[in-house]
């Protein structure tokens, strides 16, 4: 670039604009790319070793022609600085991608590929669709991708489900929208007299959360019914009903009279637990809301002291809210049917 160029953008202020937006758009490479490599194997392959672009071409493509195209899409890992390349070898350079490639890190690869994929499409379609009044649906949304990432808060609703799981004594446990079952697990595991019964919105997720309690060994005790809460008969023989971050498919009008419904579902004395985001959170959690309050039969995120509030609308006697992770509003909430 001249002198003369950039003292012409210097004065009208673009050059500013233009090394900003290329600073903020640098992570939106990485992190695309990071998923996709994921996705395609590649991270978990070179956590192996290292391997050429001639073997990789072996693996990844069908055609000789794509060796160009896939040798593109490698030097942007090696440009974000994922990979390290030596002539035509590469092997993984950054501590994010080899701790990505480790199995028990895909609860952090999920929200990655939220990110990238989901939260993308809801900050960028956002204005289109409230000009056309198009909401979203939850066929938008990736179910078993959500239950992948919901691990992430797995040590903070542990503290709160041993506030209401004994570990010993016959209990039964409803829980609504399962995800994949590993709450349930936790709870069962927790009590070995507990039985459980959770309940799955979307087939495929129900799947998912059945496939995981018959390999945990649990499937004799719990088992995930697909269908919605609201439709079921309600029976007082539940011990304790959870709802572990879902409150929000449930539009904000409708939850004091799904609260009711949930009391039905206890025996006298029978707690109830919620857990989930509250609004003004992170980045991340303010995007959850804008997919919670713009898609389709569901609602924004609650505030805690408005749920509270709900909760003995409802009937609920002793409800209360906890905060679970410091310095991020996320919280619990505790409730108990009269005996």
């Amino acid at each position: 670039m001249k002198l003369r160029t950039a003292a012409r953008l210097l004065r009208n202020g673009q050059l500013a604009v233009l090394f900003g937006a290329l600073r903020i758009a640098n992570p939106f490479y990485e992190v695309s790319w990071l998923v996709s490599a994921a996705r395609a194997g590649l991270l978990r392959r070179l956590a192996a070793g290292p391997a050429t672009l001639a073997t990789l071409a072996g693996e990844m493509t069908r055609e000789s022609r794509d060796r160009d195209w896939l040798e593109k899409w490698l030097e942007l890992g090696v440009r974000t600085g994922q990979l390290h390349q030596v002539g035509s070898t590469y092997s993984l350079r950054s501590r994010l991608a080899r701790g990505l490639a480790r199995p028990e890190n895909d609860p952090i690869l999920a929200i990655l590929e939220e990110v990238a994929t989901l939260h993308h499409r809801l900050v960028i379609e956002t204005p289109q669709r409230l000009a056309a009044a198009e909401r979203f649906t939850l066929a938008d949304q990736d179910g078993v991708l959500i239950a992948r990432s919901s691990p992430l808060v797995r040590p903070f609703l542990h503290e709160a489900i041993d506030e209401v799981v004994p570990r010993r004594g016959a209990m039964r446990l409803l829980e609504v929208g399962a995800g994949s079952a590993t709450y349930i697990r936790y709870a069962a595991e927790r009590n070995p007299d507990l039985r459980a019964l959770g309940l799955e919105l979307q087939p495929d997720v129900a799947e998912f959360a059945n496939s995981n309690l018959r390999a945990w060994g649990l499937a004799s005790r719990a088992t995930v019914d697909k269908g919605d809460v609201r439709d079921r008969v309600a029976e007082p023989t539940f011990d304790l009903m959870t709802f572990h971050n879902n409150i929000y498919y449930f539009p904000v009008d409708e939850r004091v009279a799904l609260l009711r419904h949930a009391l039905d579902f206890l025996a006298p004395g029978g707690r109830i637990l919620l857990t989930t985001a509250c609004s003004g959170g992170s980045p991340a959690a303010v995007a959850l809301d804008i997919w919670s309050a713009g898609t389709e039969r569901c609602g924004r995120l609650p505030a805690p002291d408005e749920l509270v509030e709900q909760m003995k609308e409802a009937g609920f006697v002793e409800a209360r809210h906890q905060s679970l992770i410091p310095g991020d509003r996320y919280y619990a909430f505790y409730g108990r049917k009269r005996a």
